[in-house]
């Protein structure tokens, strides 16, 4: 009497400890008067006949396994009364019961996107449709396979929580299945709520949620993954639905029941009344998780007294000697189509708090669309604010364009290989004269140039890492007509431009120019210097432009009105007449210059704006060679090398005659040869091939002539017009030298080859000749 005393003092402390985990009866009350917000939803039919045997029947050790699980279930309930069943054995596709654990397959999928987690569940959460669970409150009655999931690109959240650990445990986590509790928000991915990652990182925690009737009993599952394999800092949640992380401590989720990979099953024994915060996830501590079976190598038993109570020792000694049996699922397999087209029918879109993302497979749209979010002013997704797009695989190589469409302007992103090395453009309307921002990837251009800001009347450009340390250059315009003296009197009329200027060290600062402006109407130069240690002003000239002289007979002499200077510091001796009479006629010079380089860029903006009118009329998508199914003239010419080399086979088999048929033909062939008619064949043969060596050699011998004869004479006639010769002429012949020397050293390499291979070629072939079923019988092998 005694010892049972005791034994129902324990058994009542384990019920006061798992009773923090139970159900109250106030929530119970409530489950049964609440109506479930939905209708009980069917899981969608499979066609089971052409499935394998492991999915339609058990194996014994699988059906011992289940009765184990019987067992630890009814053990666990009589201990347990007020708890939620556990999620143990459900029936598959083809209504068989099978274990939890032997669902889960680890597969370790052949692309580099999904070796990671994050890749992992991007595609899990993107690949596959949502459905509900049949009630919000209970467990599904079913367990499909991660094969059967993929095929029919749907599953609730367990079918979305087997898959993506199985892909996770494949590529080295240490992941794991949960049953559990989570909030409406969660369990109906309803993220309407939600900041879009795209716009701003969410919150790791969200705000306490809103009161609803079925609050912490709704049934959610999702994968945990543990902190040491794969280098993973610390424990984390990964909601199937969304792929997103979440820290253990977030409040969304409510509680866990359970959770299992493919090797074991483990029960929370934990206090799950303020959510998952405060739980411990060292699955080998047996106060906090009761193990199914044994994993003595790492994980610690249940104290004795606690043994007696969960199980008979017969019992529990079958149970923490059997080892888990292996998956019933075949090896995952995503093929190459499946993974590019990554949603369900190739299309995803999903809802945000005021914003609409719209997600697309590579190719689906003809202009590279894979990506658009849509930012709204209101929370009834009608009024636009921004667009958002993302685009792949186009030849123009544009990557993203944001729309405003309050300002209705346009900002095209580029990446890295455009033609005019064009990294981003802003703009209305692709048309001249409309306001255009064009920035530049400046280390691809020789001027430097980063970015250009033209509108009707002005035009400001912005430099990087120049020689002569230029980093702004802004040009005004006048109205047409303005300006007399031009040569296209379709270009606008240039009334001013300024230079500003990066400090040069190895100048004094009085003589390095900070500002150059050039006053065009008024003929007159305005220059600006650095500022010197010490001082706050700057020394400056103004510039009155020389006439041009009427005839060479005529001299111009400087005179002090036609420059004004102002010297920083009283005590600095101005520079002469002669030295300002030089520097005048050089900023003259430059000035010319500078003009031409305004109407070049000009010029090259509607260079710009040509091409892209010219590339969004008609949008072309690249296709890397290597993808077989979307290249077509690449499919098209392997399945044309494909049906001729099927051709070739199917006529050897049928006139098995090989490399000997015209010869054989040729000395009147029959069944079977004489000696006569072998040896001439044979001769025939050997001549015909010493023929085709010869005219190998004669033909790269011709070649390599050709080309020693084409360097000499593009030699004599650089030395005979060297000295007229510009410095890139110059470059271009050494260019074409180099090629041309090596073309020569190749064509001599392949004709030394060809000279020391042909003896052992026609000595392989006379080898060959001997052994030759139509030949060995007159000739064998001398």
């Amino acid at each position: 009497m005694d010892a049972l005393e005791e034994k129902e003092e324990d058994e009542q402390t384990v019920e006061e400890k798992l009773g923090s985990l139970a159900v109250s009866d106030d929530l119970q009350d409530v489950e049964t008067k609440v109506p479930v917000e939905q209708d009980c939803v069917p899981k969608h039919s499979v066609d089971v006949s052409q499935l394998p045997s492991s999915y339609k029947t058990n194996s014994p050790k699988e059906k011992q396994l289940l009765h184990i699980a019987d067992h630890f279930l009814q053990q666990y309930i009589h201990l347990c009364p007020n708890r939620k069943p556990l999620f143990l054995h459900p029936v598959n596709e083809c209504g068989v019961e099978k274990f939890v654990s032997t669902t889960v397959r680890p597969t370790l999928l052949p692309y580099t996107e999904l070796y990671d987690w994050d890749g992992c569940a991007s595609f899990v959460s993107d690949y596959l449709v949502m459905e509900p669970l049949e009630c919000p409150i209970t467990l599904p009655s079913s367990l499909y396979s991660p094969t059967t999931t993929l095929k029919h690109q749907r599953g609730n959240c367990f079918d979305f929580s087997v898959l993506l650990c199985s892909m996770l445990i494949g590529a080295g986590y240490d992941a794991y299945c949960v049953q559990g509790y989570a909030i409406l928000e969660i369990c109906t991915l309803d993220e309407t709520q939600e900041l879009c990652p795209l716009l701003r990182k969410p919150p790791e925690e969200a705000g306490k949620p809103k009161h609803e009737p079925l609050h912490g009993l709704r049934v959610h599952a999702w994968v945990l993954v543990l902190s040491g394999k794969r280098q993973v800092p610390e424990t984390f949640f990964i909601n199937p639905f969304t792929g997103n992380r979440h820290n253990t401590t977030d409040k969304r989720f409510l509680g866990i029941e359970s959770v299992w990979n493919h090797r074991n099953y483990w029960v929370n024994m934990q206090d799950c009344r303020h959510g998952c915060k405060d739980l411990i996830f060292d699955l080998r501590d047996a106060t906090c998780w009761e193990i199914m079976l044994s994993e003595s190598n790492h994980l610690q038993l249940l104290p004795k007294e606690k043994e007696e109570l969960f199980d008979s020792d017969t019992v529990r000694e079958k149970r923490m000697s059997f080892d888990m049996p292996p998956s019933w699922v075949v090896p995952i397999r995503i093929s190459p189509r499946q993974f590019e087209m990554r949603y369900y029918q190739g299309k995803k879109t999903t809802l945000y708090s005021k914003a609409k993302l719209k997600k697309w497979a590579p190719y689906l749209n003809g202009n590279g669309l894979v990506q658009r979010l849509t930012i709204y002013a209101g929370p009834d997704y009608t009024d636009a604010v921004e667009v958002r797009e993302w685009f792949e695989n186009r030849e123009d190589i544009l990557v993203r364009r944001e729309v405003n469409k309050q300002t209705q302007l346009t900002t095209d992103y580029f990446s890295k290989g455009h033609s005019l090395c064009l990294k981003a453009h802003t703009y209305k309307l692709l048309e001249p004269k409309t306001g255009h921002t064009m920035e530049f990837y400046s280390e691809a251009r020789v001027d430097g140039l980063q970015k250009r800001v033209e509108t009707a009347t002005e035009m400001t450009e912005y430099f990087m890492g120049r020689d002569d340390f230029l980093y702004l250059r802004h040009v005004d315009f006048g109205k047409q007509g303005e300006e007399t003296q031009r040569t296209d009197m379709n270009s606008k009329p240039i009334m001013q431009i300024k230079e500003c200027f990066h400090r040069n060290p190895e100048k004094p600062a009085d003589e390095d120019v900070a500002e150059c402006i050039f006053l065009i109407t008024e003929e007159d130069i305005h220059l600006t210097y650095h500022l010197k240690d010490k001082y706050i002003t700057a020394s400056k000239k103004l510039f009155h432009k020389l006439p041009e002289r009427a005839s060479e007979e005529h001299e111009v002499f400087m005179s002090l009105e036609a420059c004004t200077t102002y010297q920083a510091g009283s005590f600095e001796k101005g520079k002469s007449l002669f030295h300002l009479y030089n520097l005048l006629k050089e900023l003259t010079a430059k000035e010319k210059w500078v003009k031409e380089e305004v109407r070049q860029s000009e010029a090259e903006v509607l260079t710009i704006l040509k091409i892209r009118q010219t590339e969004e009329a008609n949008i072309k998508l690249s296709v890397p060679i290597y993808n077989r199914e979307r290249n077509k003239e690449r499919r098209r010419q392997q399945e044309a090398m494909e049906s001729t080399v099927k051709d070739e086979l199917l006529g050897q088999k049928k006139q098995d005659l090989h490399y000997l048929a015209p010869f054989l033909i040729r000395n009147g062939c029959t069944d079977k040869l004489n000696k006569v008619q072998a040896l001439r064949a044979r001769d025939d043969c050997l001549t015909d091939f010493k023929h085709h060596l010869t005219y190998r050699i004669n033909l790269i011998q011709a070649h390599l002539e050709k080309a020693v004869e084409e360097l000499q004479k593009r030699h004599l006639w650089f030395q005979e017009n060297k000295n007229q010769l510009s410095t890139k002429e110059k470059d271009d012949y050494l260019s074409s030298c180099s090629e041309s020397m090596f073309h020569i050293n190749v064509l001599e390499q392949r004709l030394n080859r060809e000279k020391q291979m042909a003896p052992q070629k026609y000595l392989a072939l006379k080898d060959k000749l001997c052994m030759d079923p139509h030949l060995a019988e007159h000739l064998g092998y001398i």
